[in-house]
């Protein structure tokens, strides 16, 4: 049983419990008490992905504490970390899903392989079933495709006289901040925003601080330091990877314009 057939890529509506056929004569009475399976993450063939955009995950070794029988189901759901398990069994969010029957009442040699897309955050949930019982493993993955050898977050980067970049974790909520030292300014545009590396999509809520300085009765905006400040937008929040970046137009008090462009690609986990 698979979803690839009828609904490829999208999420499935819930997924009910898979249960397999009665154990047959002379076969093992045990519940399914899963052992701890291996996964192995790569990039997907090119052969399937000319442009780059997934990876694959191989699910293997797959075994049990106890014998079990042969019509025991095993079945492996792959979706974003928000797919569930309720406690009746039942799937939600799941994006793709695969059951198989071990072949042998020892649980045999087989395993699963899923393509998705690089660079965002999924979850593994690994249900074994039968009449006597059931068992699951949940596994967090990810592929990063886009931004290997990028700083992981939460961290400082450049050098914050005179502009960096700020990301912090916030009572497990994510800041980022564009932090820019400054003499006395008449005029400056600072805007802060991030994109996918790969799609160019906005992952971060785009955030702008606007000066003009236009009466001569009050003083032009003082030295110091200004900061524009932003979050992850929802599609954000199911990305790893992001490239942060940073516009700066400003005119100090001698009239000098300057423009400046500072970006970095950043790792979420």
């Amino acid at each position: 049983m698979s979803s690839e057939s009828s609904n490829p890529g999208g999420v499935l509506p819930p997924i009910p419990p898979v249960v397999g056929g009665p154990a047959l004569p002379g076969q093992p009475l045990n519940a399914p008490i899963l052992n701890h399976p291996q996964t192995h993450i790569n990039n997907a063939p090119a052969s399937e992905d000319p442009s780059g955009f997934h990876g694959n995950i191989l699910i293997d070794h797959i075994s049990f504490q106890l014998p079990v029988h042969n019509q025991t189901t095993v079945t492996a759901y792959i979706g974003k970390r928000n797919m569930v398990l309720e406690q009746d069994g039942t799937v939600i969010n799941a994006i793709n899903y695969r059951t198989l029957t071990p072949v042998n009442p020892n649980g045999g040699a087989y395993w699963y392989n899923f393509k998705f897309p690089s660079d965002q955050k999924h979850k593994l949930i690994l249900v074994a079933r039968n009449e006597f019982g059931s068992s699951a493993k949940e596994i967090d993955f990810s592929h990063n495709r886009n931004c290997i050898g990028a700083p992981l977050v939460p961290i400082i980067i450049g050098n914050c006289d005179p502009h960096c970049f700020e990301i912090s974790n916030i009572a497990g909520q994510l800041e980022f901040k564009s932090k820019l030292k400054h003499e006395e300014i008449t005029y400056l545009e600072f805007e802060i925003y991030g994109v996918s590396p790969k799609t160019g999509g906005h992952l971060l809520v785009p955030n702008s601080f606007s000066y003009i300085w236009d009466d001569p009765a009050h003083p032009p905006l003082q030295p110091g330091v200004t900061t524009v400040a932003t979050s992850l937008n929802q599609e954000g929040k199911d990305n790893i990877c992001l490239e942060i970046q940073s516009n700066i137009a400003m005119e100090d008090g001698n009239g000098t314009l300057s423009i400046d462009f500072f970006h970095s690609r950043v790792r979420l986990e």
